[in-house]
């Protein structure tokens, strides 16, 4: 995973082009935020900023699309975005994402699939999600003292741990 999104797009339009035939769906909006994320990992900045204009605009009037829409735009504040608090958004693991909601996609074109939902979440992605669940509901039972489980983050723990 290069985050060569360009390259993503042409060959989605080439092989794939119902995936992302609806501009404003959700594949469509985690490529073009990957893809201004991708500009401001490069540091260009003044490029980020017209791809956001042109590309990312349109994404504002989606509230499903505004946490990570708000975050993206941010890390332009920061000097330093990888070392943000908004600099997960840099790591591999946001790259793996992208990559693994596209292959979803991609998977739910299949004509020989009969249920196209069953493609989205594998089955560790259903059981990470119910382990932040059941965290976050084990907090709310003592009060809400103690952490919370994030998964960015524990991947970012193990990252820095295989480095040292």
């Amino acid at each position: 995973m290069s985050g060569d999104i360009d390259s993503t797009f042409k060959r989605l339009r080439e092989w794939y082009p119902q995936v992302i035939k609806d501009e404003q769906s959700v594949i469509c909006f985690l490529l073009r935020s990957q893809r201004f994320i991708e500009y401001i990992r490069a540091e260009q900045l003044e490029v980020a900023v017209k791809y956001g204009r042109a590309n990312l605009a349109s994404f504002f009037t989606h509230k499903a699309f505004e946490g990570l829409l708000k975050d993206s735009v941010a890390l332009l504040a920061y000097e330093k975005p990888t070392e943000s608090c908004l600099g997960y958004l840099m790591d591999s693991s946001q790259r793996e994402f992208v990559a693994d909601a596209v292959n979803a996609a991609v998977l739910s074109t299949n004509p020989t699939v009969k249920d196209p939902e069953s493609c989205l979440y594998s089955c560790l992605e259903r059981l990470l999600k119910q382990l932040t669940v059941c965290s976050f509901e084990r907090r709310a039972f003592n009060n809400y003292q103690g952490d919370a489980f994030l998964l960015h983050k524990e991947v970012q723990n193990y990252e820095r741990s295989r480095r040292s």
